[in-house]
């Protein structure tokens, strides 16, 4: 038997490979030969590598040669959110349950670990190298890659990446009251603006809790309702119902956007804001607002449609902010203060999540904004989650709070509701003072 490294192993796999059989590297229906090759390769040659079986290290050649090298375990699974790298040889883990850990493994060069991430963009049809040292991208199954390498980095640092893992899933009302993130009335008061005619945006951070609350909010709705949705490169949002026999049941509508190095190929969020309107949406939402959209989404909630998104940043006022700022983007000639009046007539009810110390995801402010006749803007906080104390004890924070209704909605939403046809008896239930039960 034959002691070698794993990478010394890796470069003679390869000439061998290359020289015999280069046909199962360049056509993808026949690399399910290429295992029986390696394999082939490892016994005639006696070859060990300490640490492995003959089974583990047919794996780790074929992923180092086809797939991700020490990433491709890691990229399929359900209980992590992020994979960051912040040099070649550190790499860290973000599980969904907030937990991080640092990684044993690493790349063995700044170069090895550039050559993989371009393996990983090329599947988006993207391209990192010098001339285009920032590159974004995404995977089959919902990952997103954003990648930046030297010179933008350090030579030694080599590439630095973010790999968010998406999970589409399901998650209804009684998820989100379970957990704490809000209550039901708060909850079914959002439902009521969206079913309704009143379009919303939710304002929070990364990790808040936006996708999730929206994809419940979404799911509540009548399966007739119209849901056409917009979303950047990779989905999030999971809203198709089926029956017991596999029948869809609701109609819905998932679109991508899809980013190009060529023009005429890139499809933007945009484009498919303004394509949205020709499919008679009941609703229309965009799944983040990080771009010149903002403006094609006031335009739509301005012009008698529902639109629901997220934006990062915080509630209220600074949500409203945060949609100017990019609607000028494409409206440079409008003042900020007009953008700022056109985003609060579009979305006249804000949403603001976070996530606490405790790692606990909060609705903590469902703000309404009322546009008098000489423009000026009043915000009013119907809904509040208030932090009565944080404690810190044995390495654990335990936060202890409430959720406060502050005040009712204003005339001219309730006015906009009964415009939208919701019933005297549902509308009735948020005008008390007090939170129902």
């Amino acid at each position: 038997m034959v002691r070698i490294e794993l990478y010394d192993l890796l470069s003679k796999t390869q000439e061998y490979i290359a020289k015999y059989y280069a046909a199962v590297l360049t056509d993808e229906h026949k690399r399910d030969q290429l295992k029986s090759y390696i394999e082939k390769f490892i016994l005639d040659g006696g070859y060990l590598v300490h640490g492995f079986t003959e089974e583990q290290l047919i794996d780790r050649l074929y992923s180092e040669m086809v797939e991700y090298s020490i990433l491709t375990p890691f990229l399929g699974a359900s209980d992590l959110d992020e994979i960051n790298i912040n040099a070649w040889d550190d790499i860290t883990l973000t599980y969904s349950d907030g937990s991080m850990k640092k990684l044993d493994e690493h790349f063995r060069s700044p170069q090895h670990a550039i050559d993989i991430v371009k393996r990983l963009l090329h599947h988006s049809g993207m391209i990192i190298d010098n001339a285009t040292p920032i590159a974004q991208g995404h995977l089959p199954g919902n990952t997103r890659i954003t990648a930046i390498k030297t010179p933008v980095v350090d030579e030694d640092v080599g590439i630095a990446v973010s790999i968010r893992l998406l999970h589409p899933q399901r998650v209804d009302r009684s998820h989100i009251i379970e957990s704490g993130m809000a209550t039901e009335e708060m909850i079914a008061f959002l439902e009521m603006c969206i079913r309704y005619g009143v379009s919303v945006v939710i304002a929070g951070r990364t990790s808040s809790g936006k996708t999730t609350l929206l994809n419940s909010l979404l799911g509540s709705l009548p399966d007739y309702k119209r849901i056409y949705t917009i979303e950047n490169g990779a989905r999030e949002l999971s809203l198709i119902k089926r029956d017991v026999s596999g029948r869809i049941k609701n109609n819905v509508v998932h679109t991508l956007s899809r980013p190009s190095d060529k023009k005429e190929s890139n499809i933007t969020q945009e484009d498919l804001v303004v394509t949205s309107l020709r499919f008679d949406p009941d609703i229309i939402c965009i799944g983040e607002m990080r771009d010149s959209e903002a403006s094609s989404a006031i335009e739509a909630s301005s012009t008698d449609h529902t639109v629901v998104s997220t934006v990062h940043g915080d509630g209220g006022r600074k949500a409203h902010q945060r949609i100017a700022f990019l609607a000028q983007k494409k409206e440079a000639k409008n003042d900020v203060g007009i953008l700022m009046e056109q985003a609060a007539l579009a979305f006249p009810v804000i949403v603001f999540v976070h996530k606490l110390a405790n790692n606990a995801r909060k609705v903590m402010e469902i703000t309404e904004c009322v546009v008098h006749d000489n423009g000026e803007l009043e915000y009013r906080v119907l809904y509040r989650y208030r932090i009565k104390r944080n404690l810190y004890h044995g390495g654990k924070f335990t936060i202890e709070g409430e959720f406060v209704k502050e005040n009712t909605m204003s005339e001219e939403l309730r006015e906009k509701l009964l415009r939208g046809g919701v019933p005297g008896p549902l509308l009735e239930r948020f005008m008390g003072k007090e939170m129902t039960a």
